[in-house]
């Protein structure tokens, strides 16, 4: 439902409701698409309840439709993203959404730079953007370094939890995990065609014996030492066809495991993302495009 007029009041037989205008943009990376609001829009309309909002906006019938959706804040005058998934959930960061966000920060003249820094739950991430001669809008993200001892995170006695065994409704399953921003499991296949991806996803995303907190799942085929195919399960919005931290993720761990160079082409089901992870224990990045398809209001019922 979109609206281009004043807020509206209507009767609906319970009492008086309240239809607020809400501008938005809509962006999307490699298929992975994102509704952004600025807060200021949502205070100054009273909505305090992102969750909802992300419910509401992200369904493909009766909202806008999206994976998930990404609110402009400030924190010591630097941009900060704030990232729900459609169902209502809110995630720490999101590696395809920091890209479409980047690009709404420029379009919009937040960030005047191309080299800017943008906060996120788990940290600073540093990007650095430019266009293609295709006028394609691009950004190189630093993603920081990845989390290999994940104790403290999921339900293990280990320090690392890589290439384990585990047993969900009768199948065994090897396993690795690791913190790319957000949690994130890996799953090998010699076919990805051939895999049960969103029967499999679901199981693991909602394995919380192990994964409390849910868990998004990565299924990775490895082509060559410089080319993987990722598909992701992710926690909170299902089957997507690209995303950002798990392809990282995933690169990560199949250089860690010598199986991978130190710069690969991932091929997710929307496109292509680069990601180089030089060495060890340092930073890991990724490359890849980002576009804007929409603008306008929506109307939304007030809280």
């Amino acid at each position: 439902r979109f609206c281009f007029q004043k807020n509206l009041k209507y009767k609906n037989g319970r009492g008086v409701k309240i239809m607020l205008k809400l501008k938005f943009e809509k962006y999307h990376g490699l298929g992975n698409d994102f509704v952004i609001f600025d807060e200021k829009e949502l205070e100054k309309n009273n909505i305090k309840n992102y969750s909802r909002l992300a419910e509401k906006v992200c369904h493909r019938r009766f909202g806008i439709g999206g994976d998930g959706i990404l609110i402009l804040k400030y924190v010591d005058e630097v941009p900060f993203m704030l990232y729900y998934n459609s169902d209502g959930s809110q995630a720490p960061m999101c590696g395809n959404g920091i890209r479409c966000f980047a690009y709404y920060l420029k379009n919009n003249s937040y960030v005047a730079e191309d080299k800017f820094t943008v906060k996120t739950i788990p940290g600073d991430m540093i990007l650095d953007t430019y266009t293609d001669e295709k006028g394609t809008f691009f950004a190189r993200v630093n993603m920081g370094k990845p989390v290999f001892n994940v104790k403290e995170l999921i339900n293990t006695d280990k320090d690392n939890f890589i290439n384990e065994k585990i047993t969900i409704d009768g199948e065994e399953i090897e396993i690795s995990f690791i913190f790319m921003g957000t949690d994130h499991s890996m799953i090998f296949s010699d076919d990805l065609s051939k895999t049960d991806i969103e029967g499999t996803g679901k199981k693991i995303e909602n394995f919380t014996e192990l994964f409390p907190k849910k868990v998004n799942a990565n299924f990775v085929e490895i082509k060559d030492r410089n080319n993987i195919k990722v598909t992701t399960w992710e926690r909170g919005a299902g089957l997507t066809l690209a995303c950002g931290t798990g392809a990282t993720a995933s690169a990560v761990l199949t250089a860690y495991l010598g199986k991978t160079d130190s710069k690969v082409n991932v091929e997710v089901p929307g496109g292509i993302l680069v990601i180089e992870y030089p060495e060890h224990g340092k930073e890991a990045f990724m490359t890849g495009p980002s576009e804007k398809v929409a603008e306008g209001y929506y109307s939304y019922e007030g809280e």
